[in-house]
């Protein structure tokens, strides 16, 4: 090469060097010097970021400002759509639940079937769990319609892609969460809680095996805190919000990971214990570093509210109940001859007669809210049904109970006076020979009542009166006045699940698509037998209405609403009158009075005989399926002379009312024991001012 070229080359390339040091230059010159100011100022503009601030929910206390729930920060652990393995999850899954296990720690798993084989299937007909599993098949692909539990556990194992080789332990395991995903609707918009209140040890573990769980986080929030182990059937349940659920509620303004009441009182009173997410409004530079923190909108805590109840009280007819039904099994089972080996669950009713408010609902067998979700296996496999809330949903004969129905409607109708006498002849023939029944005391010992009148039928629970008695009143005019006591229809109180029972006679009968009412079916309804099936509060609200005189109030478990900070009532619940019953002074005396009788001299008597409160009341013994001992029915009332509370206990298959009227006793001893006490918290607590 020349050297001519060479040095044209070499001046080239320099000449490309200067002018390129002049163009960096000039650009430096520009972004420190000329628009220096402008390039500072856009660099130091803010991002602002806004996150949603949770709001507590209100708390539940008793009568008395005692209470129920609160609430408390715990450690969550959460599934994070974004960085969630979905090809590794069910590993991810099963290693995560056995060690929550391991720690002795529930989460959520609401799929209703057994967790071992053979499965089968572990909900009421028509509960929420089997509407959910029907909702969730009917919205899946392929799914198989009405399949059994081994059916349906075979179609999720193929449906989440389980390993076959898996122990059938460990593939329940994982179709149960993700199940339970799939209802709650996790994806990148919506985060799963896994777990909550897990300790700091389990958090340790999490954070340090991090890499063995991919998309699982842990975060802090606020779960209900149960300052009770009674009243689970009330105080109810809360938990993450279903899909369905939000579809419905998103429009008053629920996040998607809201937490709701899912049944009992927590469920009749969202609108109040609802609070409402305020912004936090976060400003970061471009770079992410946060500059400023501005809370825009403070979360609105909910209302708390204040029911009816006298935890105390509940507790003692929850104990009651467990400790009587306990005993009557045991000697059942030690000595034959008395019966009742066979013994189930059992309810408990306290109304108070002058306002319809809820004193006391309790249930045997119940269960513990603070550890529904790790006894939930349990629960759902528990023949006795704890979960069942049999004071509301469960309808039974009522028995000799009903027999104030049929004393009321004759009085009032004129069919007999407090002085009239039926004579009791052991045996009804009035349609013979085609049909006889006969009275109990002629079935028993071939015995009669004798001469009786309607207080003394009452106390001796002469079958024979009120066979006549009905026969004349029809069932037409029975049935008016069993409708006016609320009999046969629900009472309206707040929670969810009310049974509607069954008023026996041609209405029903006609709705059932059964043959014609006959005349003689009269007289089995009339003492409380034939289709007559009533709840435990329907039965407690007749005898409330009997024995105030005949006012008819709604029972009710909500007294009032207080503001957040309890220094407001935002609305009280006042006496609601559904209906009222004409009812003459004397014929109101005559039933009073054989009530009375009843206590002091007749089947309840070797309970309350010498009770220093006198008490009215009156047993059942409701007749069931051959083989099978009858239901033990005790409606009552205290005191006899300006009645306060009235009270229904059942036993299912205890053989007599005079058996659980021993629940009724340690109520009225609960109750009448610690008005001294009450009186003190009355005076001394601002809720109640």
């Amino acid at each position: 090469m020349k050297e001519s070229s060479k040095i044209k080359r070499l001046l080239i390339l320099c000449t490309l060097v200067v002018i390129s040091a002049f163009i960096m230059g000039g650009k430096l010159v520009d972004l420190e010097i000329v628009h220096g100011k402008e390039y500072a100022e856009r660099s130091e503009r803010k991002i602002l970021r806004s996150y949603p601030v949770k709001a507590s929910r209100g708390e539940i206390v008793d009568r008395y400002g005692r209470p129920l729930v609160t609430n408390r920060m715990v450690f969550s652990v959460r599934f994070d759509y974004v960085y969630w393995d979905k090809e590794n999850q069910n590993t991810v899954l099963l290693k995560l639940a056995k060690l929550l296990k391991g720690k002795g720690v529930s989460y959520y798993d609401t799929l209703p079937v057994s967790f071992s084989k053979p499965y089968k299937y572990m909900f009421e007909p028509d509960s929420d769990q089997e509407k959910k599993l029907k909702e969730f098949l009917a919205s899946s692909k392929k799914a198989p319609v009405n399949p059994s539990a081994e059916g349906l556990m075979v179609w999720l194992d193929d449906k989440y892609k389980i390993d076959k080789n898996l122990p059938e332990s460990d593939k329940r395991i994982i179709a149960g969460i993700r199940y339970e995903m799939e209802q709650r609707d996790f994806s990148a918009y919506n985060l799963f809680t896994f777990a909550d209140d897990v300790d700091i040890d389990l958090v340790s573990q999490i954070k340090e095996r991090h890499f063995e769980f991919p998309g699982v986080d842990i975060d802090v929030q606020e779960i209900r805190e149960y300052k009770t182990q009674n009243a689970a059937n009330i105080i109810g349940r809360v938990g993450q919000i279903y899909k369905e659920e939000y579809a419905t509620l998103k429009e008053k303004g629920y996040p998607m990971d809201a937490i709701i009441g899912k049944d009992g009182m927590e469920k009749a009173l969202e609108s109040d214990l609802r609070g409402f997410d305020g912004v936090r409004s976060v400003e970061t530079d471009v770079a992410g570093k946060v500059t400023d923190e501005i809370s825009s909108k403070n979360p609105k805590p909910g209302n708390n509210c204040v029911l009816t109840i006298d935890i105390e009280l509940q507790k003692a007819a929850e104990q009651s109940l467990a400790r009587n039904i306990q005993k009557i099994k045991e000697n059942g089972e030690r000595n034959p001859r008395l019966g009742a080996a066979d013994i189930k669950g059992g309810a408990a009713v306290v109304i108070d007669v002058k306002t319809g408010e809820v004193l006391a609902l309790a249930n045997y067998p119940t269960y513990n809210l603070e550890t529904f979700n790790k006894d939930y296996g349990s629960l759902l496999a528990n023949p006795l049904k704890p979960m069942f809330n049999r004071a509301i949903s469960g309808a039974y004969p009522p028995g000799s109970t009903f027999k104030m129905v049929t004393a009321l409607a004759g009085l009032e109708e004129g069919v007999i006076k407090p002085g009239t006498v039926i004579v009791d002849r052991g045996v009804y023939d009035y349609y013979a020979p085609n049909y006889t029944p006969a009275c109990w005391i002629w079935n028993e010992r071939r015995g009669t009542h004798g001469p009786q009148t309607v207080s003394q039928a009452i106390e001796n629970s002469c079958n024979y009166f009120f066979f006549d008695v009905g026969r004349m009143l029809t069932i037409d005019r029975l049935n008016q006045y069993a409708k006016k006591l609320g009999l046969g229809s629900p009472t309206g109180i707040e929670l969810p699940g009310e049974a509607k029972g069954n008023l026996a006679g041609p209405e029903s009968r006609e709705k059932k698509g059964g043959d014609p009412w006959q005349p003689g079916e009269t007289i089995q309804a009339a003492i409380g037998q034939s289709e007559q099936q009533f709840t435990p509060i329907q039965l407690a609200s007749y005898v409330a209405t009997v024995v105030n005189g005949g006012t008819r109030y709604k029972p009710h478990l909500l007294k009032s609403v207080k503001s957040s900070d309890y220094s407001r009532t935002l609305r009280e619940e006042k006496p609601f009158t559904v209906d009222k019953i004409k009812m003459e002074p004397e014929n109101y005396q005559a039933i009073m009075r054989g009530m009375r009788n009843v206590a002091e001299n007749g089947t309840a008597a070797s309970v309350f005989r010498n009770y220093p409160i006198p008490v009215g009341g009156k047993t059942g013994s409701a007749q069931v399926k051959k083989g099978s001992s009858a239901h033990g029915v005790f409606v009552g009332f205290a005191p006899y002379d300006d009645p306060q509370i009235a009270v229904c206990v059942i036993g299912e298959n205890a053989g007599s009312g005079n058996r659980m009227a021993n629940v009724a006793k340690d109520i009225f001893d609960c109750y009448f024991g610690k008005n001294e006490e009450v009186s003190k918290i009355v005076q001394e607590d601002v809720l109640l001012n």
